[in-house]
């Protein structure tokens, strides 16, 4: 409900003008002098001031100016009620920052059509400063993604022209192929860094469309887990497929969904010591006659501070010394997992208990029709 403050040292006048308003749908409360009205108006915080000039001790002028140098208060709209209507009264009040100046006596219908005036031009205002802070955060925001990425970039391009410089003094064939390695590493690197950006950059832009297809996670899962399965061994980490054997073929876009489970299962090997566990369970939960919830729950033995759980799927935020493996990365991962859950109206939640970090990704998955199962 708009609030409205009366400033007013006449009783009458000031009783009748909050009997108006309020009768009006507005939320008033009045104050008898000019002091007594700035001191309400800075507790109260209304929407709009309606002031006599003329009061004893701090009048209209007063109140005007004191609260025009608040940061809090300098913005809400103030109508002046006087019987002075001469042109320099007028100019005074308006050089103070006065919205509008009404003479007694005065119409109801002047009042209420000047304070919907003013009501309307200070919503109009916040919605305009709204969008330029929008716009100032929007450009300070894509200033420091061009540096990141720029830095981002940089290295593995130096590491390919060290490779290169080298490959070119070295006499053996032994620090040859090492120098070559480093450049298969760097250039994969720098590939899925720029191929990282363009899909970011897609999923922004609203310029990503899911194809959703039958897929049955029994089938489908262990063949896109065993890649991350044959990597875990090798690192002494025990990956654990769950997947429940009853469930029918569901919906997904599957392309994303892989993208998904991927980056986080290459996230959790990277925070698990060797001989720790990781897992990767499918959970499905009805909620409601024919709906139900489709739960991708990744576990592994980790734990990371609760300040660090925010920041895991801003662009570039990397746990420091979180990668027990050095294994790099764009850093770019877990932003895509995050904008790939949210396109496909999907839900996220991370969360640490003692000893382990669970990652929970949903999505209201349909049954896919016999008709689509047969075609796929």
């Amino acid at each position: 409900m708009t609030k409205i403050l009366i400033i007013e040292d006449e009783a009458s006048l000031r009783e009748d003008l909050l009997d108006l308003l309020e009768g009006e749908g507005f939320e008033v409360t009045g104050a008898a002098d000019g002091q007594a009205g700035v001191d309400l108006a800075r507790s109260w915080q209304p929407d709009l001031i309606i002031c006599d000039v003329l009061m004893p001790g701090l009048d209209g002028y007063g109140v005007l100016e004191t609260l025009r140098q608040d940061e809090t208060m300098a913005l809400i709209p103030f109508i002046f009620l006087t019987a002075k209507g001469t042109g320099p009264d007028l100019r005074q009040g308006m050089t103070l920052g006065a919205d509008d100046y009404l003479i007694k006596p005065y119409k109801q219908s002047e009042l209420l059509a000047a304070i919907a005036t003013r009501l309307h031009k200070h919503t109009s205002i916040l919605q305009l400063q709204e969008k330029i802070e929008s716009l100032e955060s929007t450009s300070l925001l894509q200033e420091d993604f061009l540096a990141t990425t720029s830095e981002n970039i940089r290295g593995p391009l130096t590491n390919i022209a060290m490779a290169v410089k080298m490959l070119r003094t070295v006499p053996n064939r032994d620090a040859q192929q090492r120098y070559l390695d480093l450049l298969q590493v760097e250039s994969s690197r720098e590939v899925k860094l720029i191929d990282d950006l363009l899909d970011l950059q897609r999923l922004e832009n609203h310029n990503y469309i899911p194809r959703l297809q039958p897929v049955t996670l029994q089938n489908w899962l262990p063949v896109v887990a065993e890649p991350l399965r044959i990597q875990a061994q090798a690192r002494q980490q025990q990956l654990h497929i769950v997947v429940p054997p009853y469930l029918p073929a569901l919906l997904f876009d599957s392309a994303s969904l892989q993208r998904v489970l991927v980056e986080l299962l290459l996230n959790a090997c990277k925070y698990t010591a060797p001989g720790g566990s990781l897992s990767l369970e499918v959970r499905r939960e009805l909620s409601g006659d024919s709906a139900a919830t489709t739960h991708f729950v990744i576990s592994n033995q980790a734990e990371l501070p609760e300040d660090v759980l925010p920041k895991l799927f801003d662009p570039f935020y990397r746990v420091p010394g979180g990668d027990r493996w050095h294994q790099g990365g764009s850093g770019l991962g877990l932003a895509l997992v995050k904008r790939l859950v949210d396109v496909q109206s999907g839900t996220l939640n991370i969360k640490c208990q003692p000893g382990w970090l669970q990652v929970q990704v949903s999505f209201d998955a349909e049954v896919a029709p016999p008709s689509v199962v047969a075609r796929a």
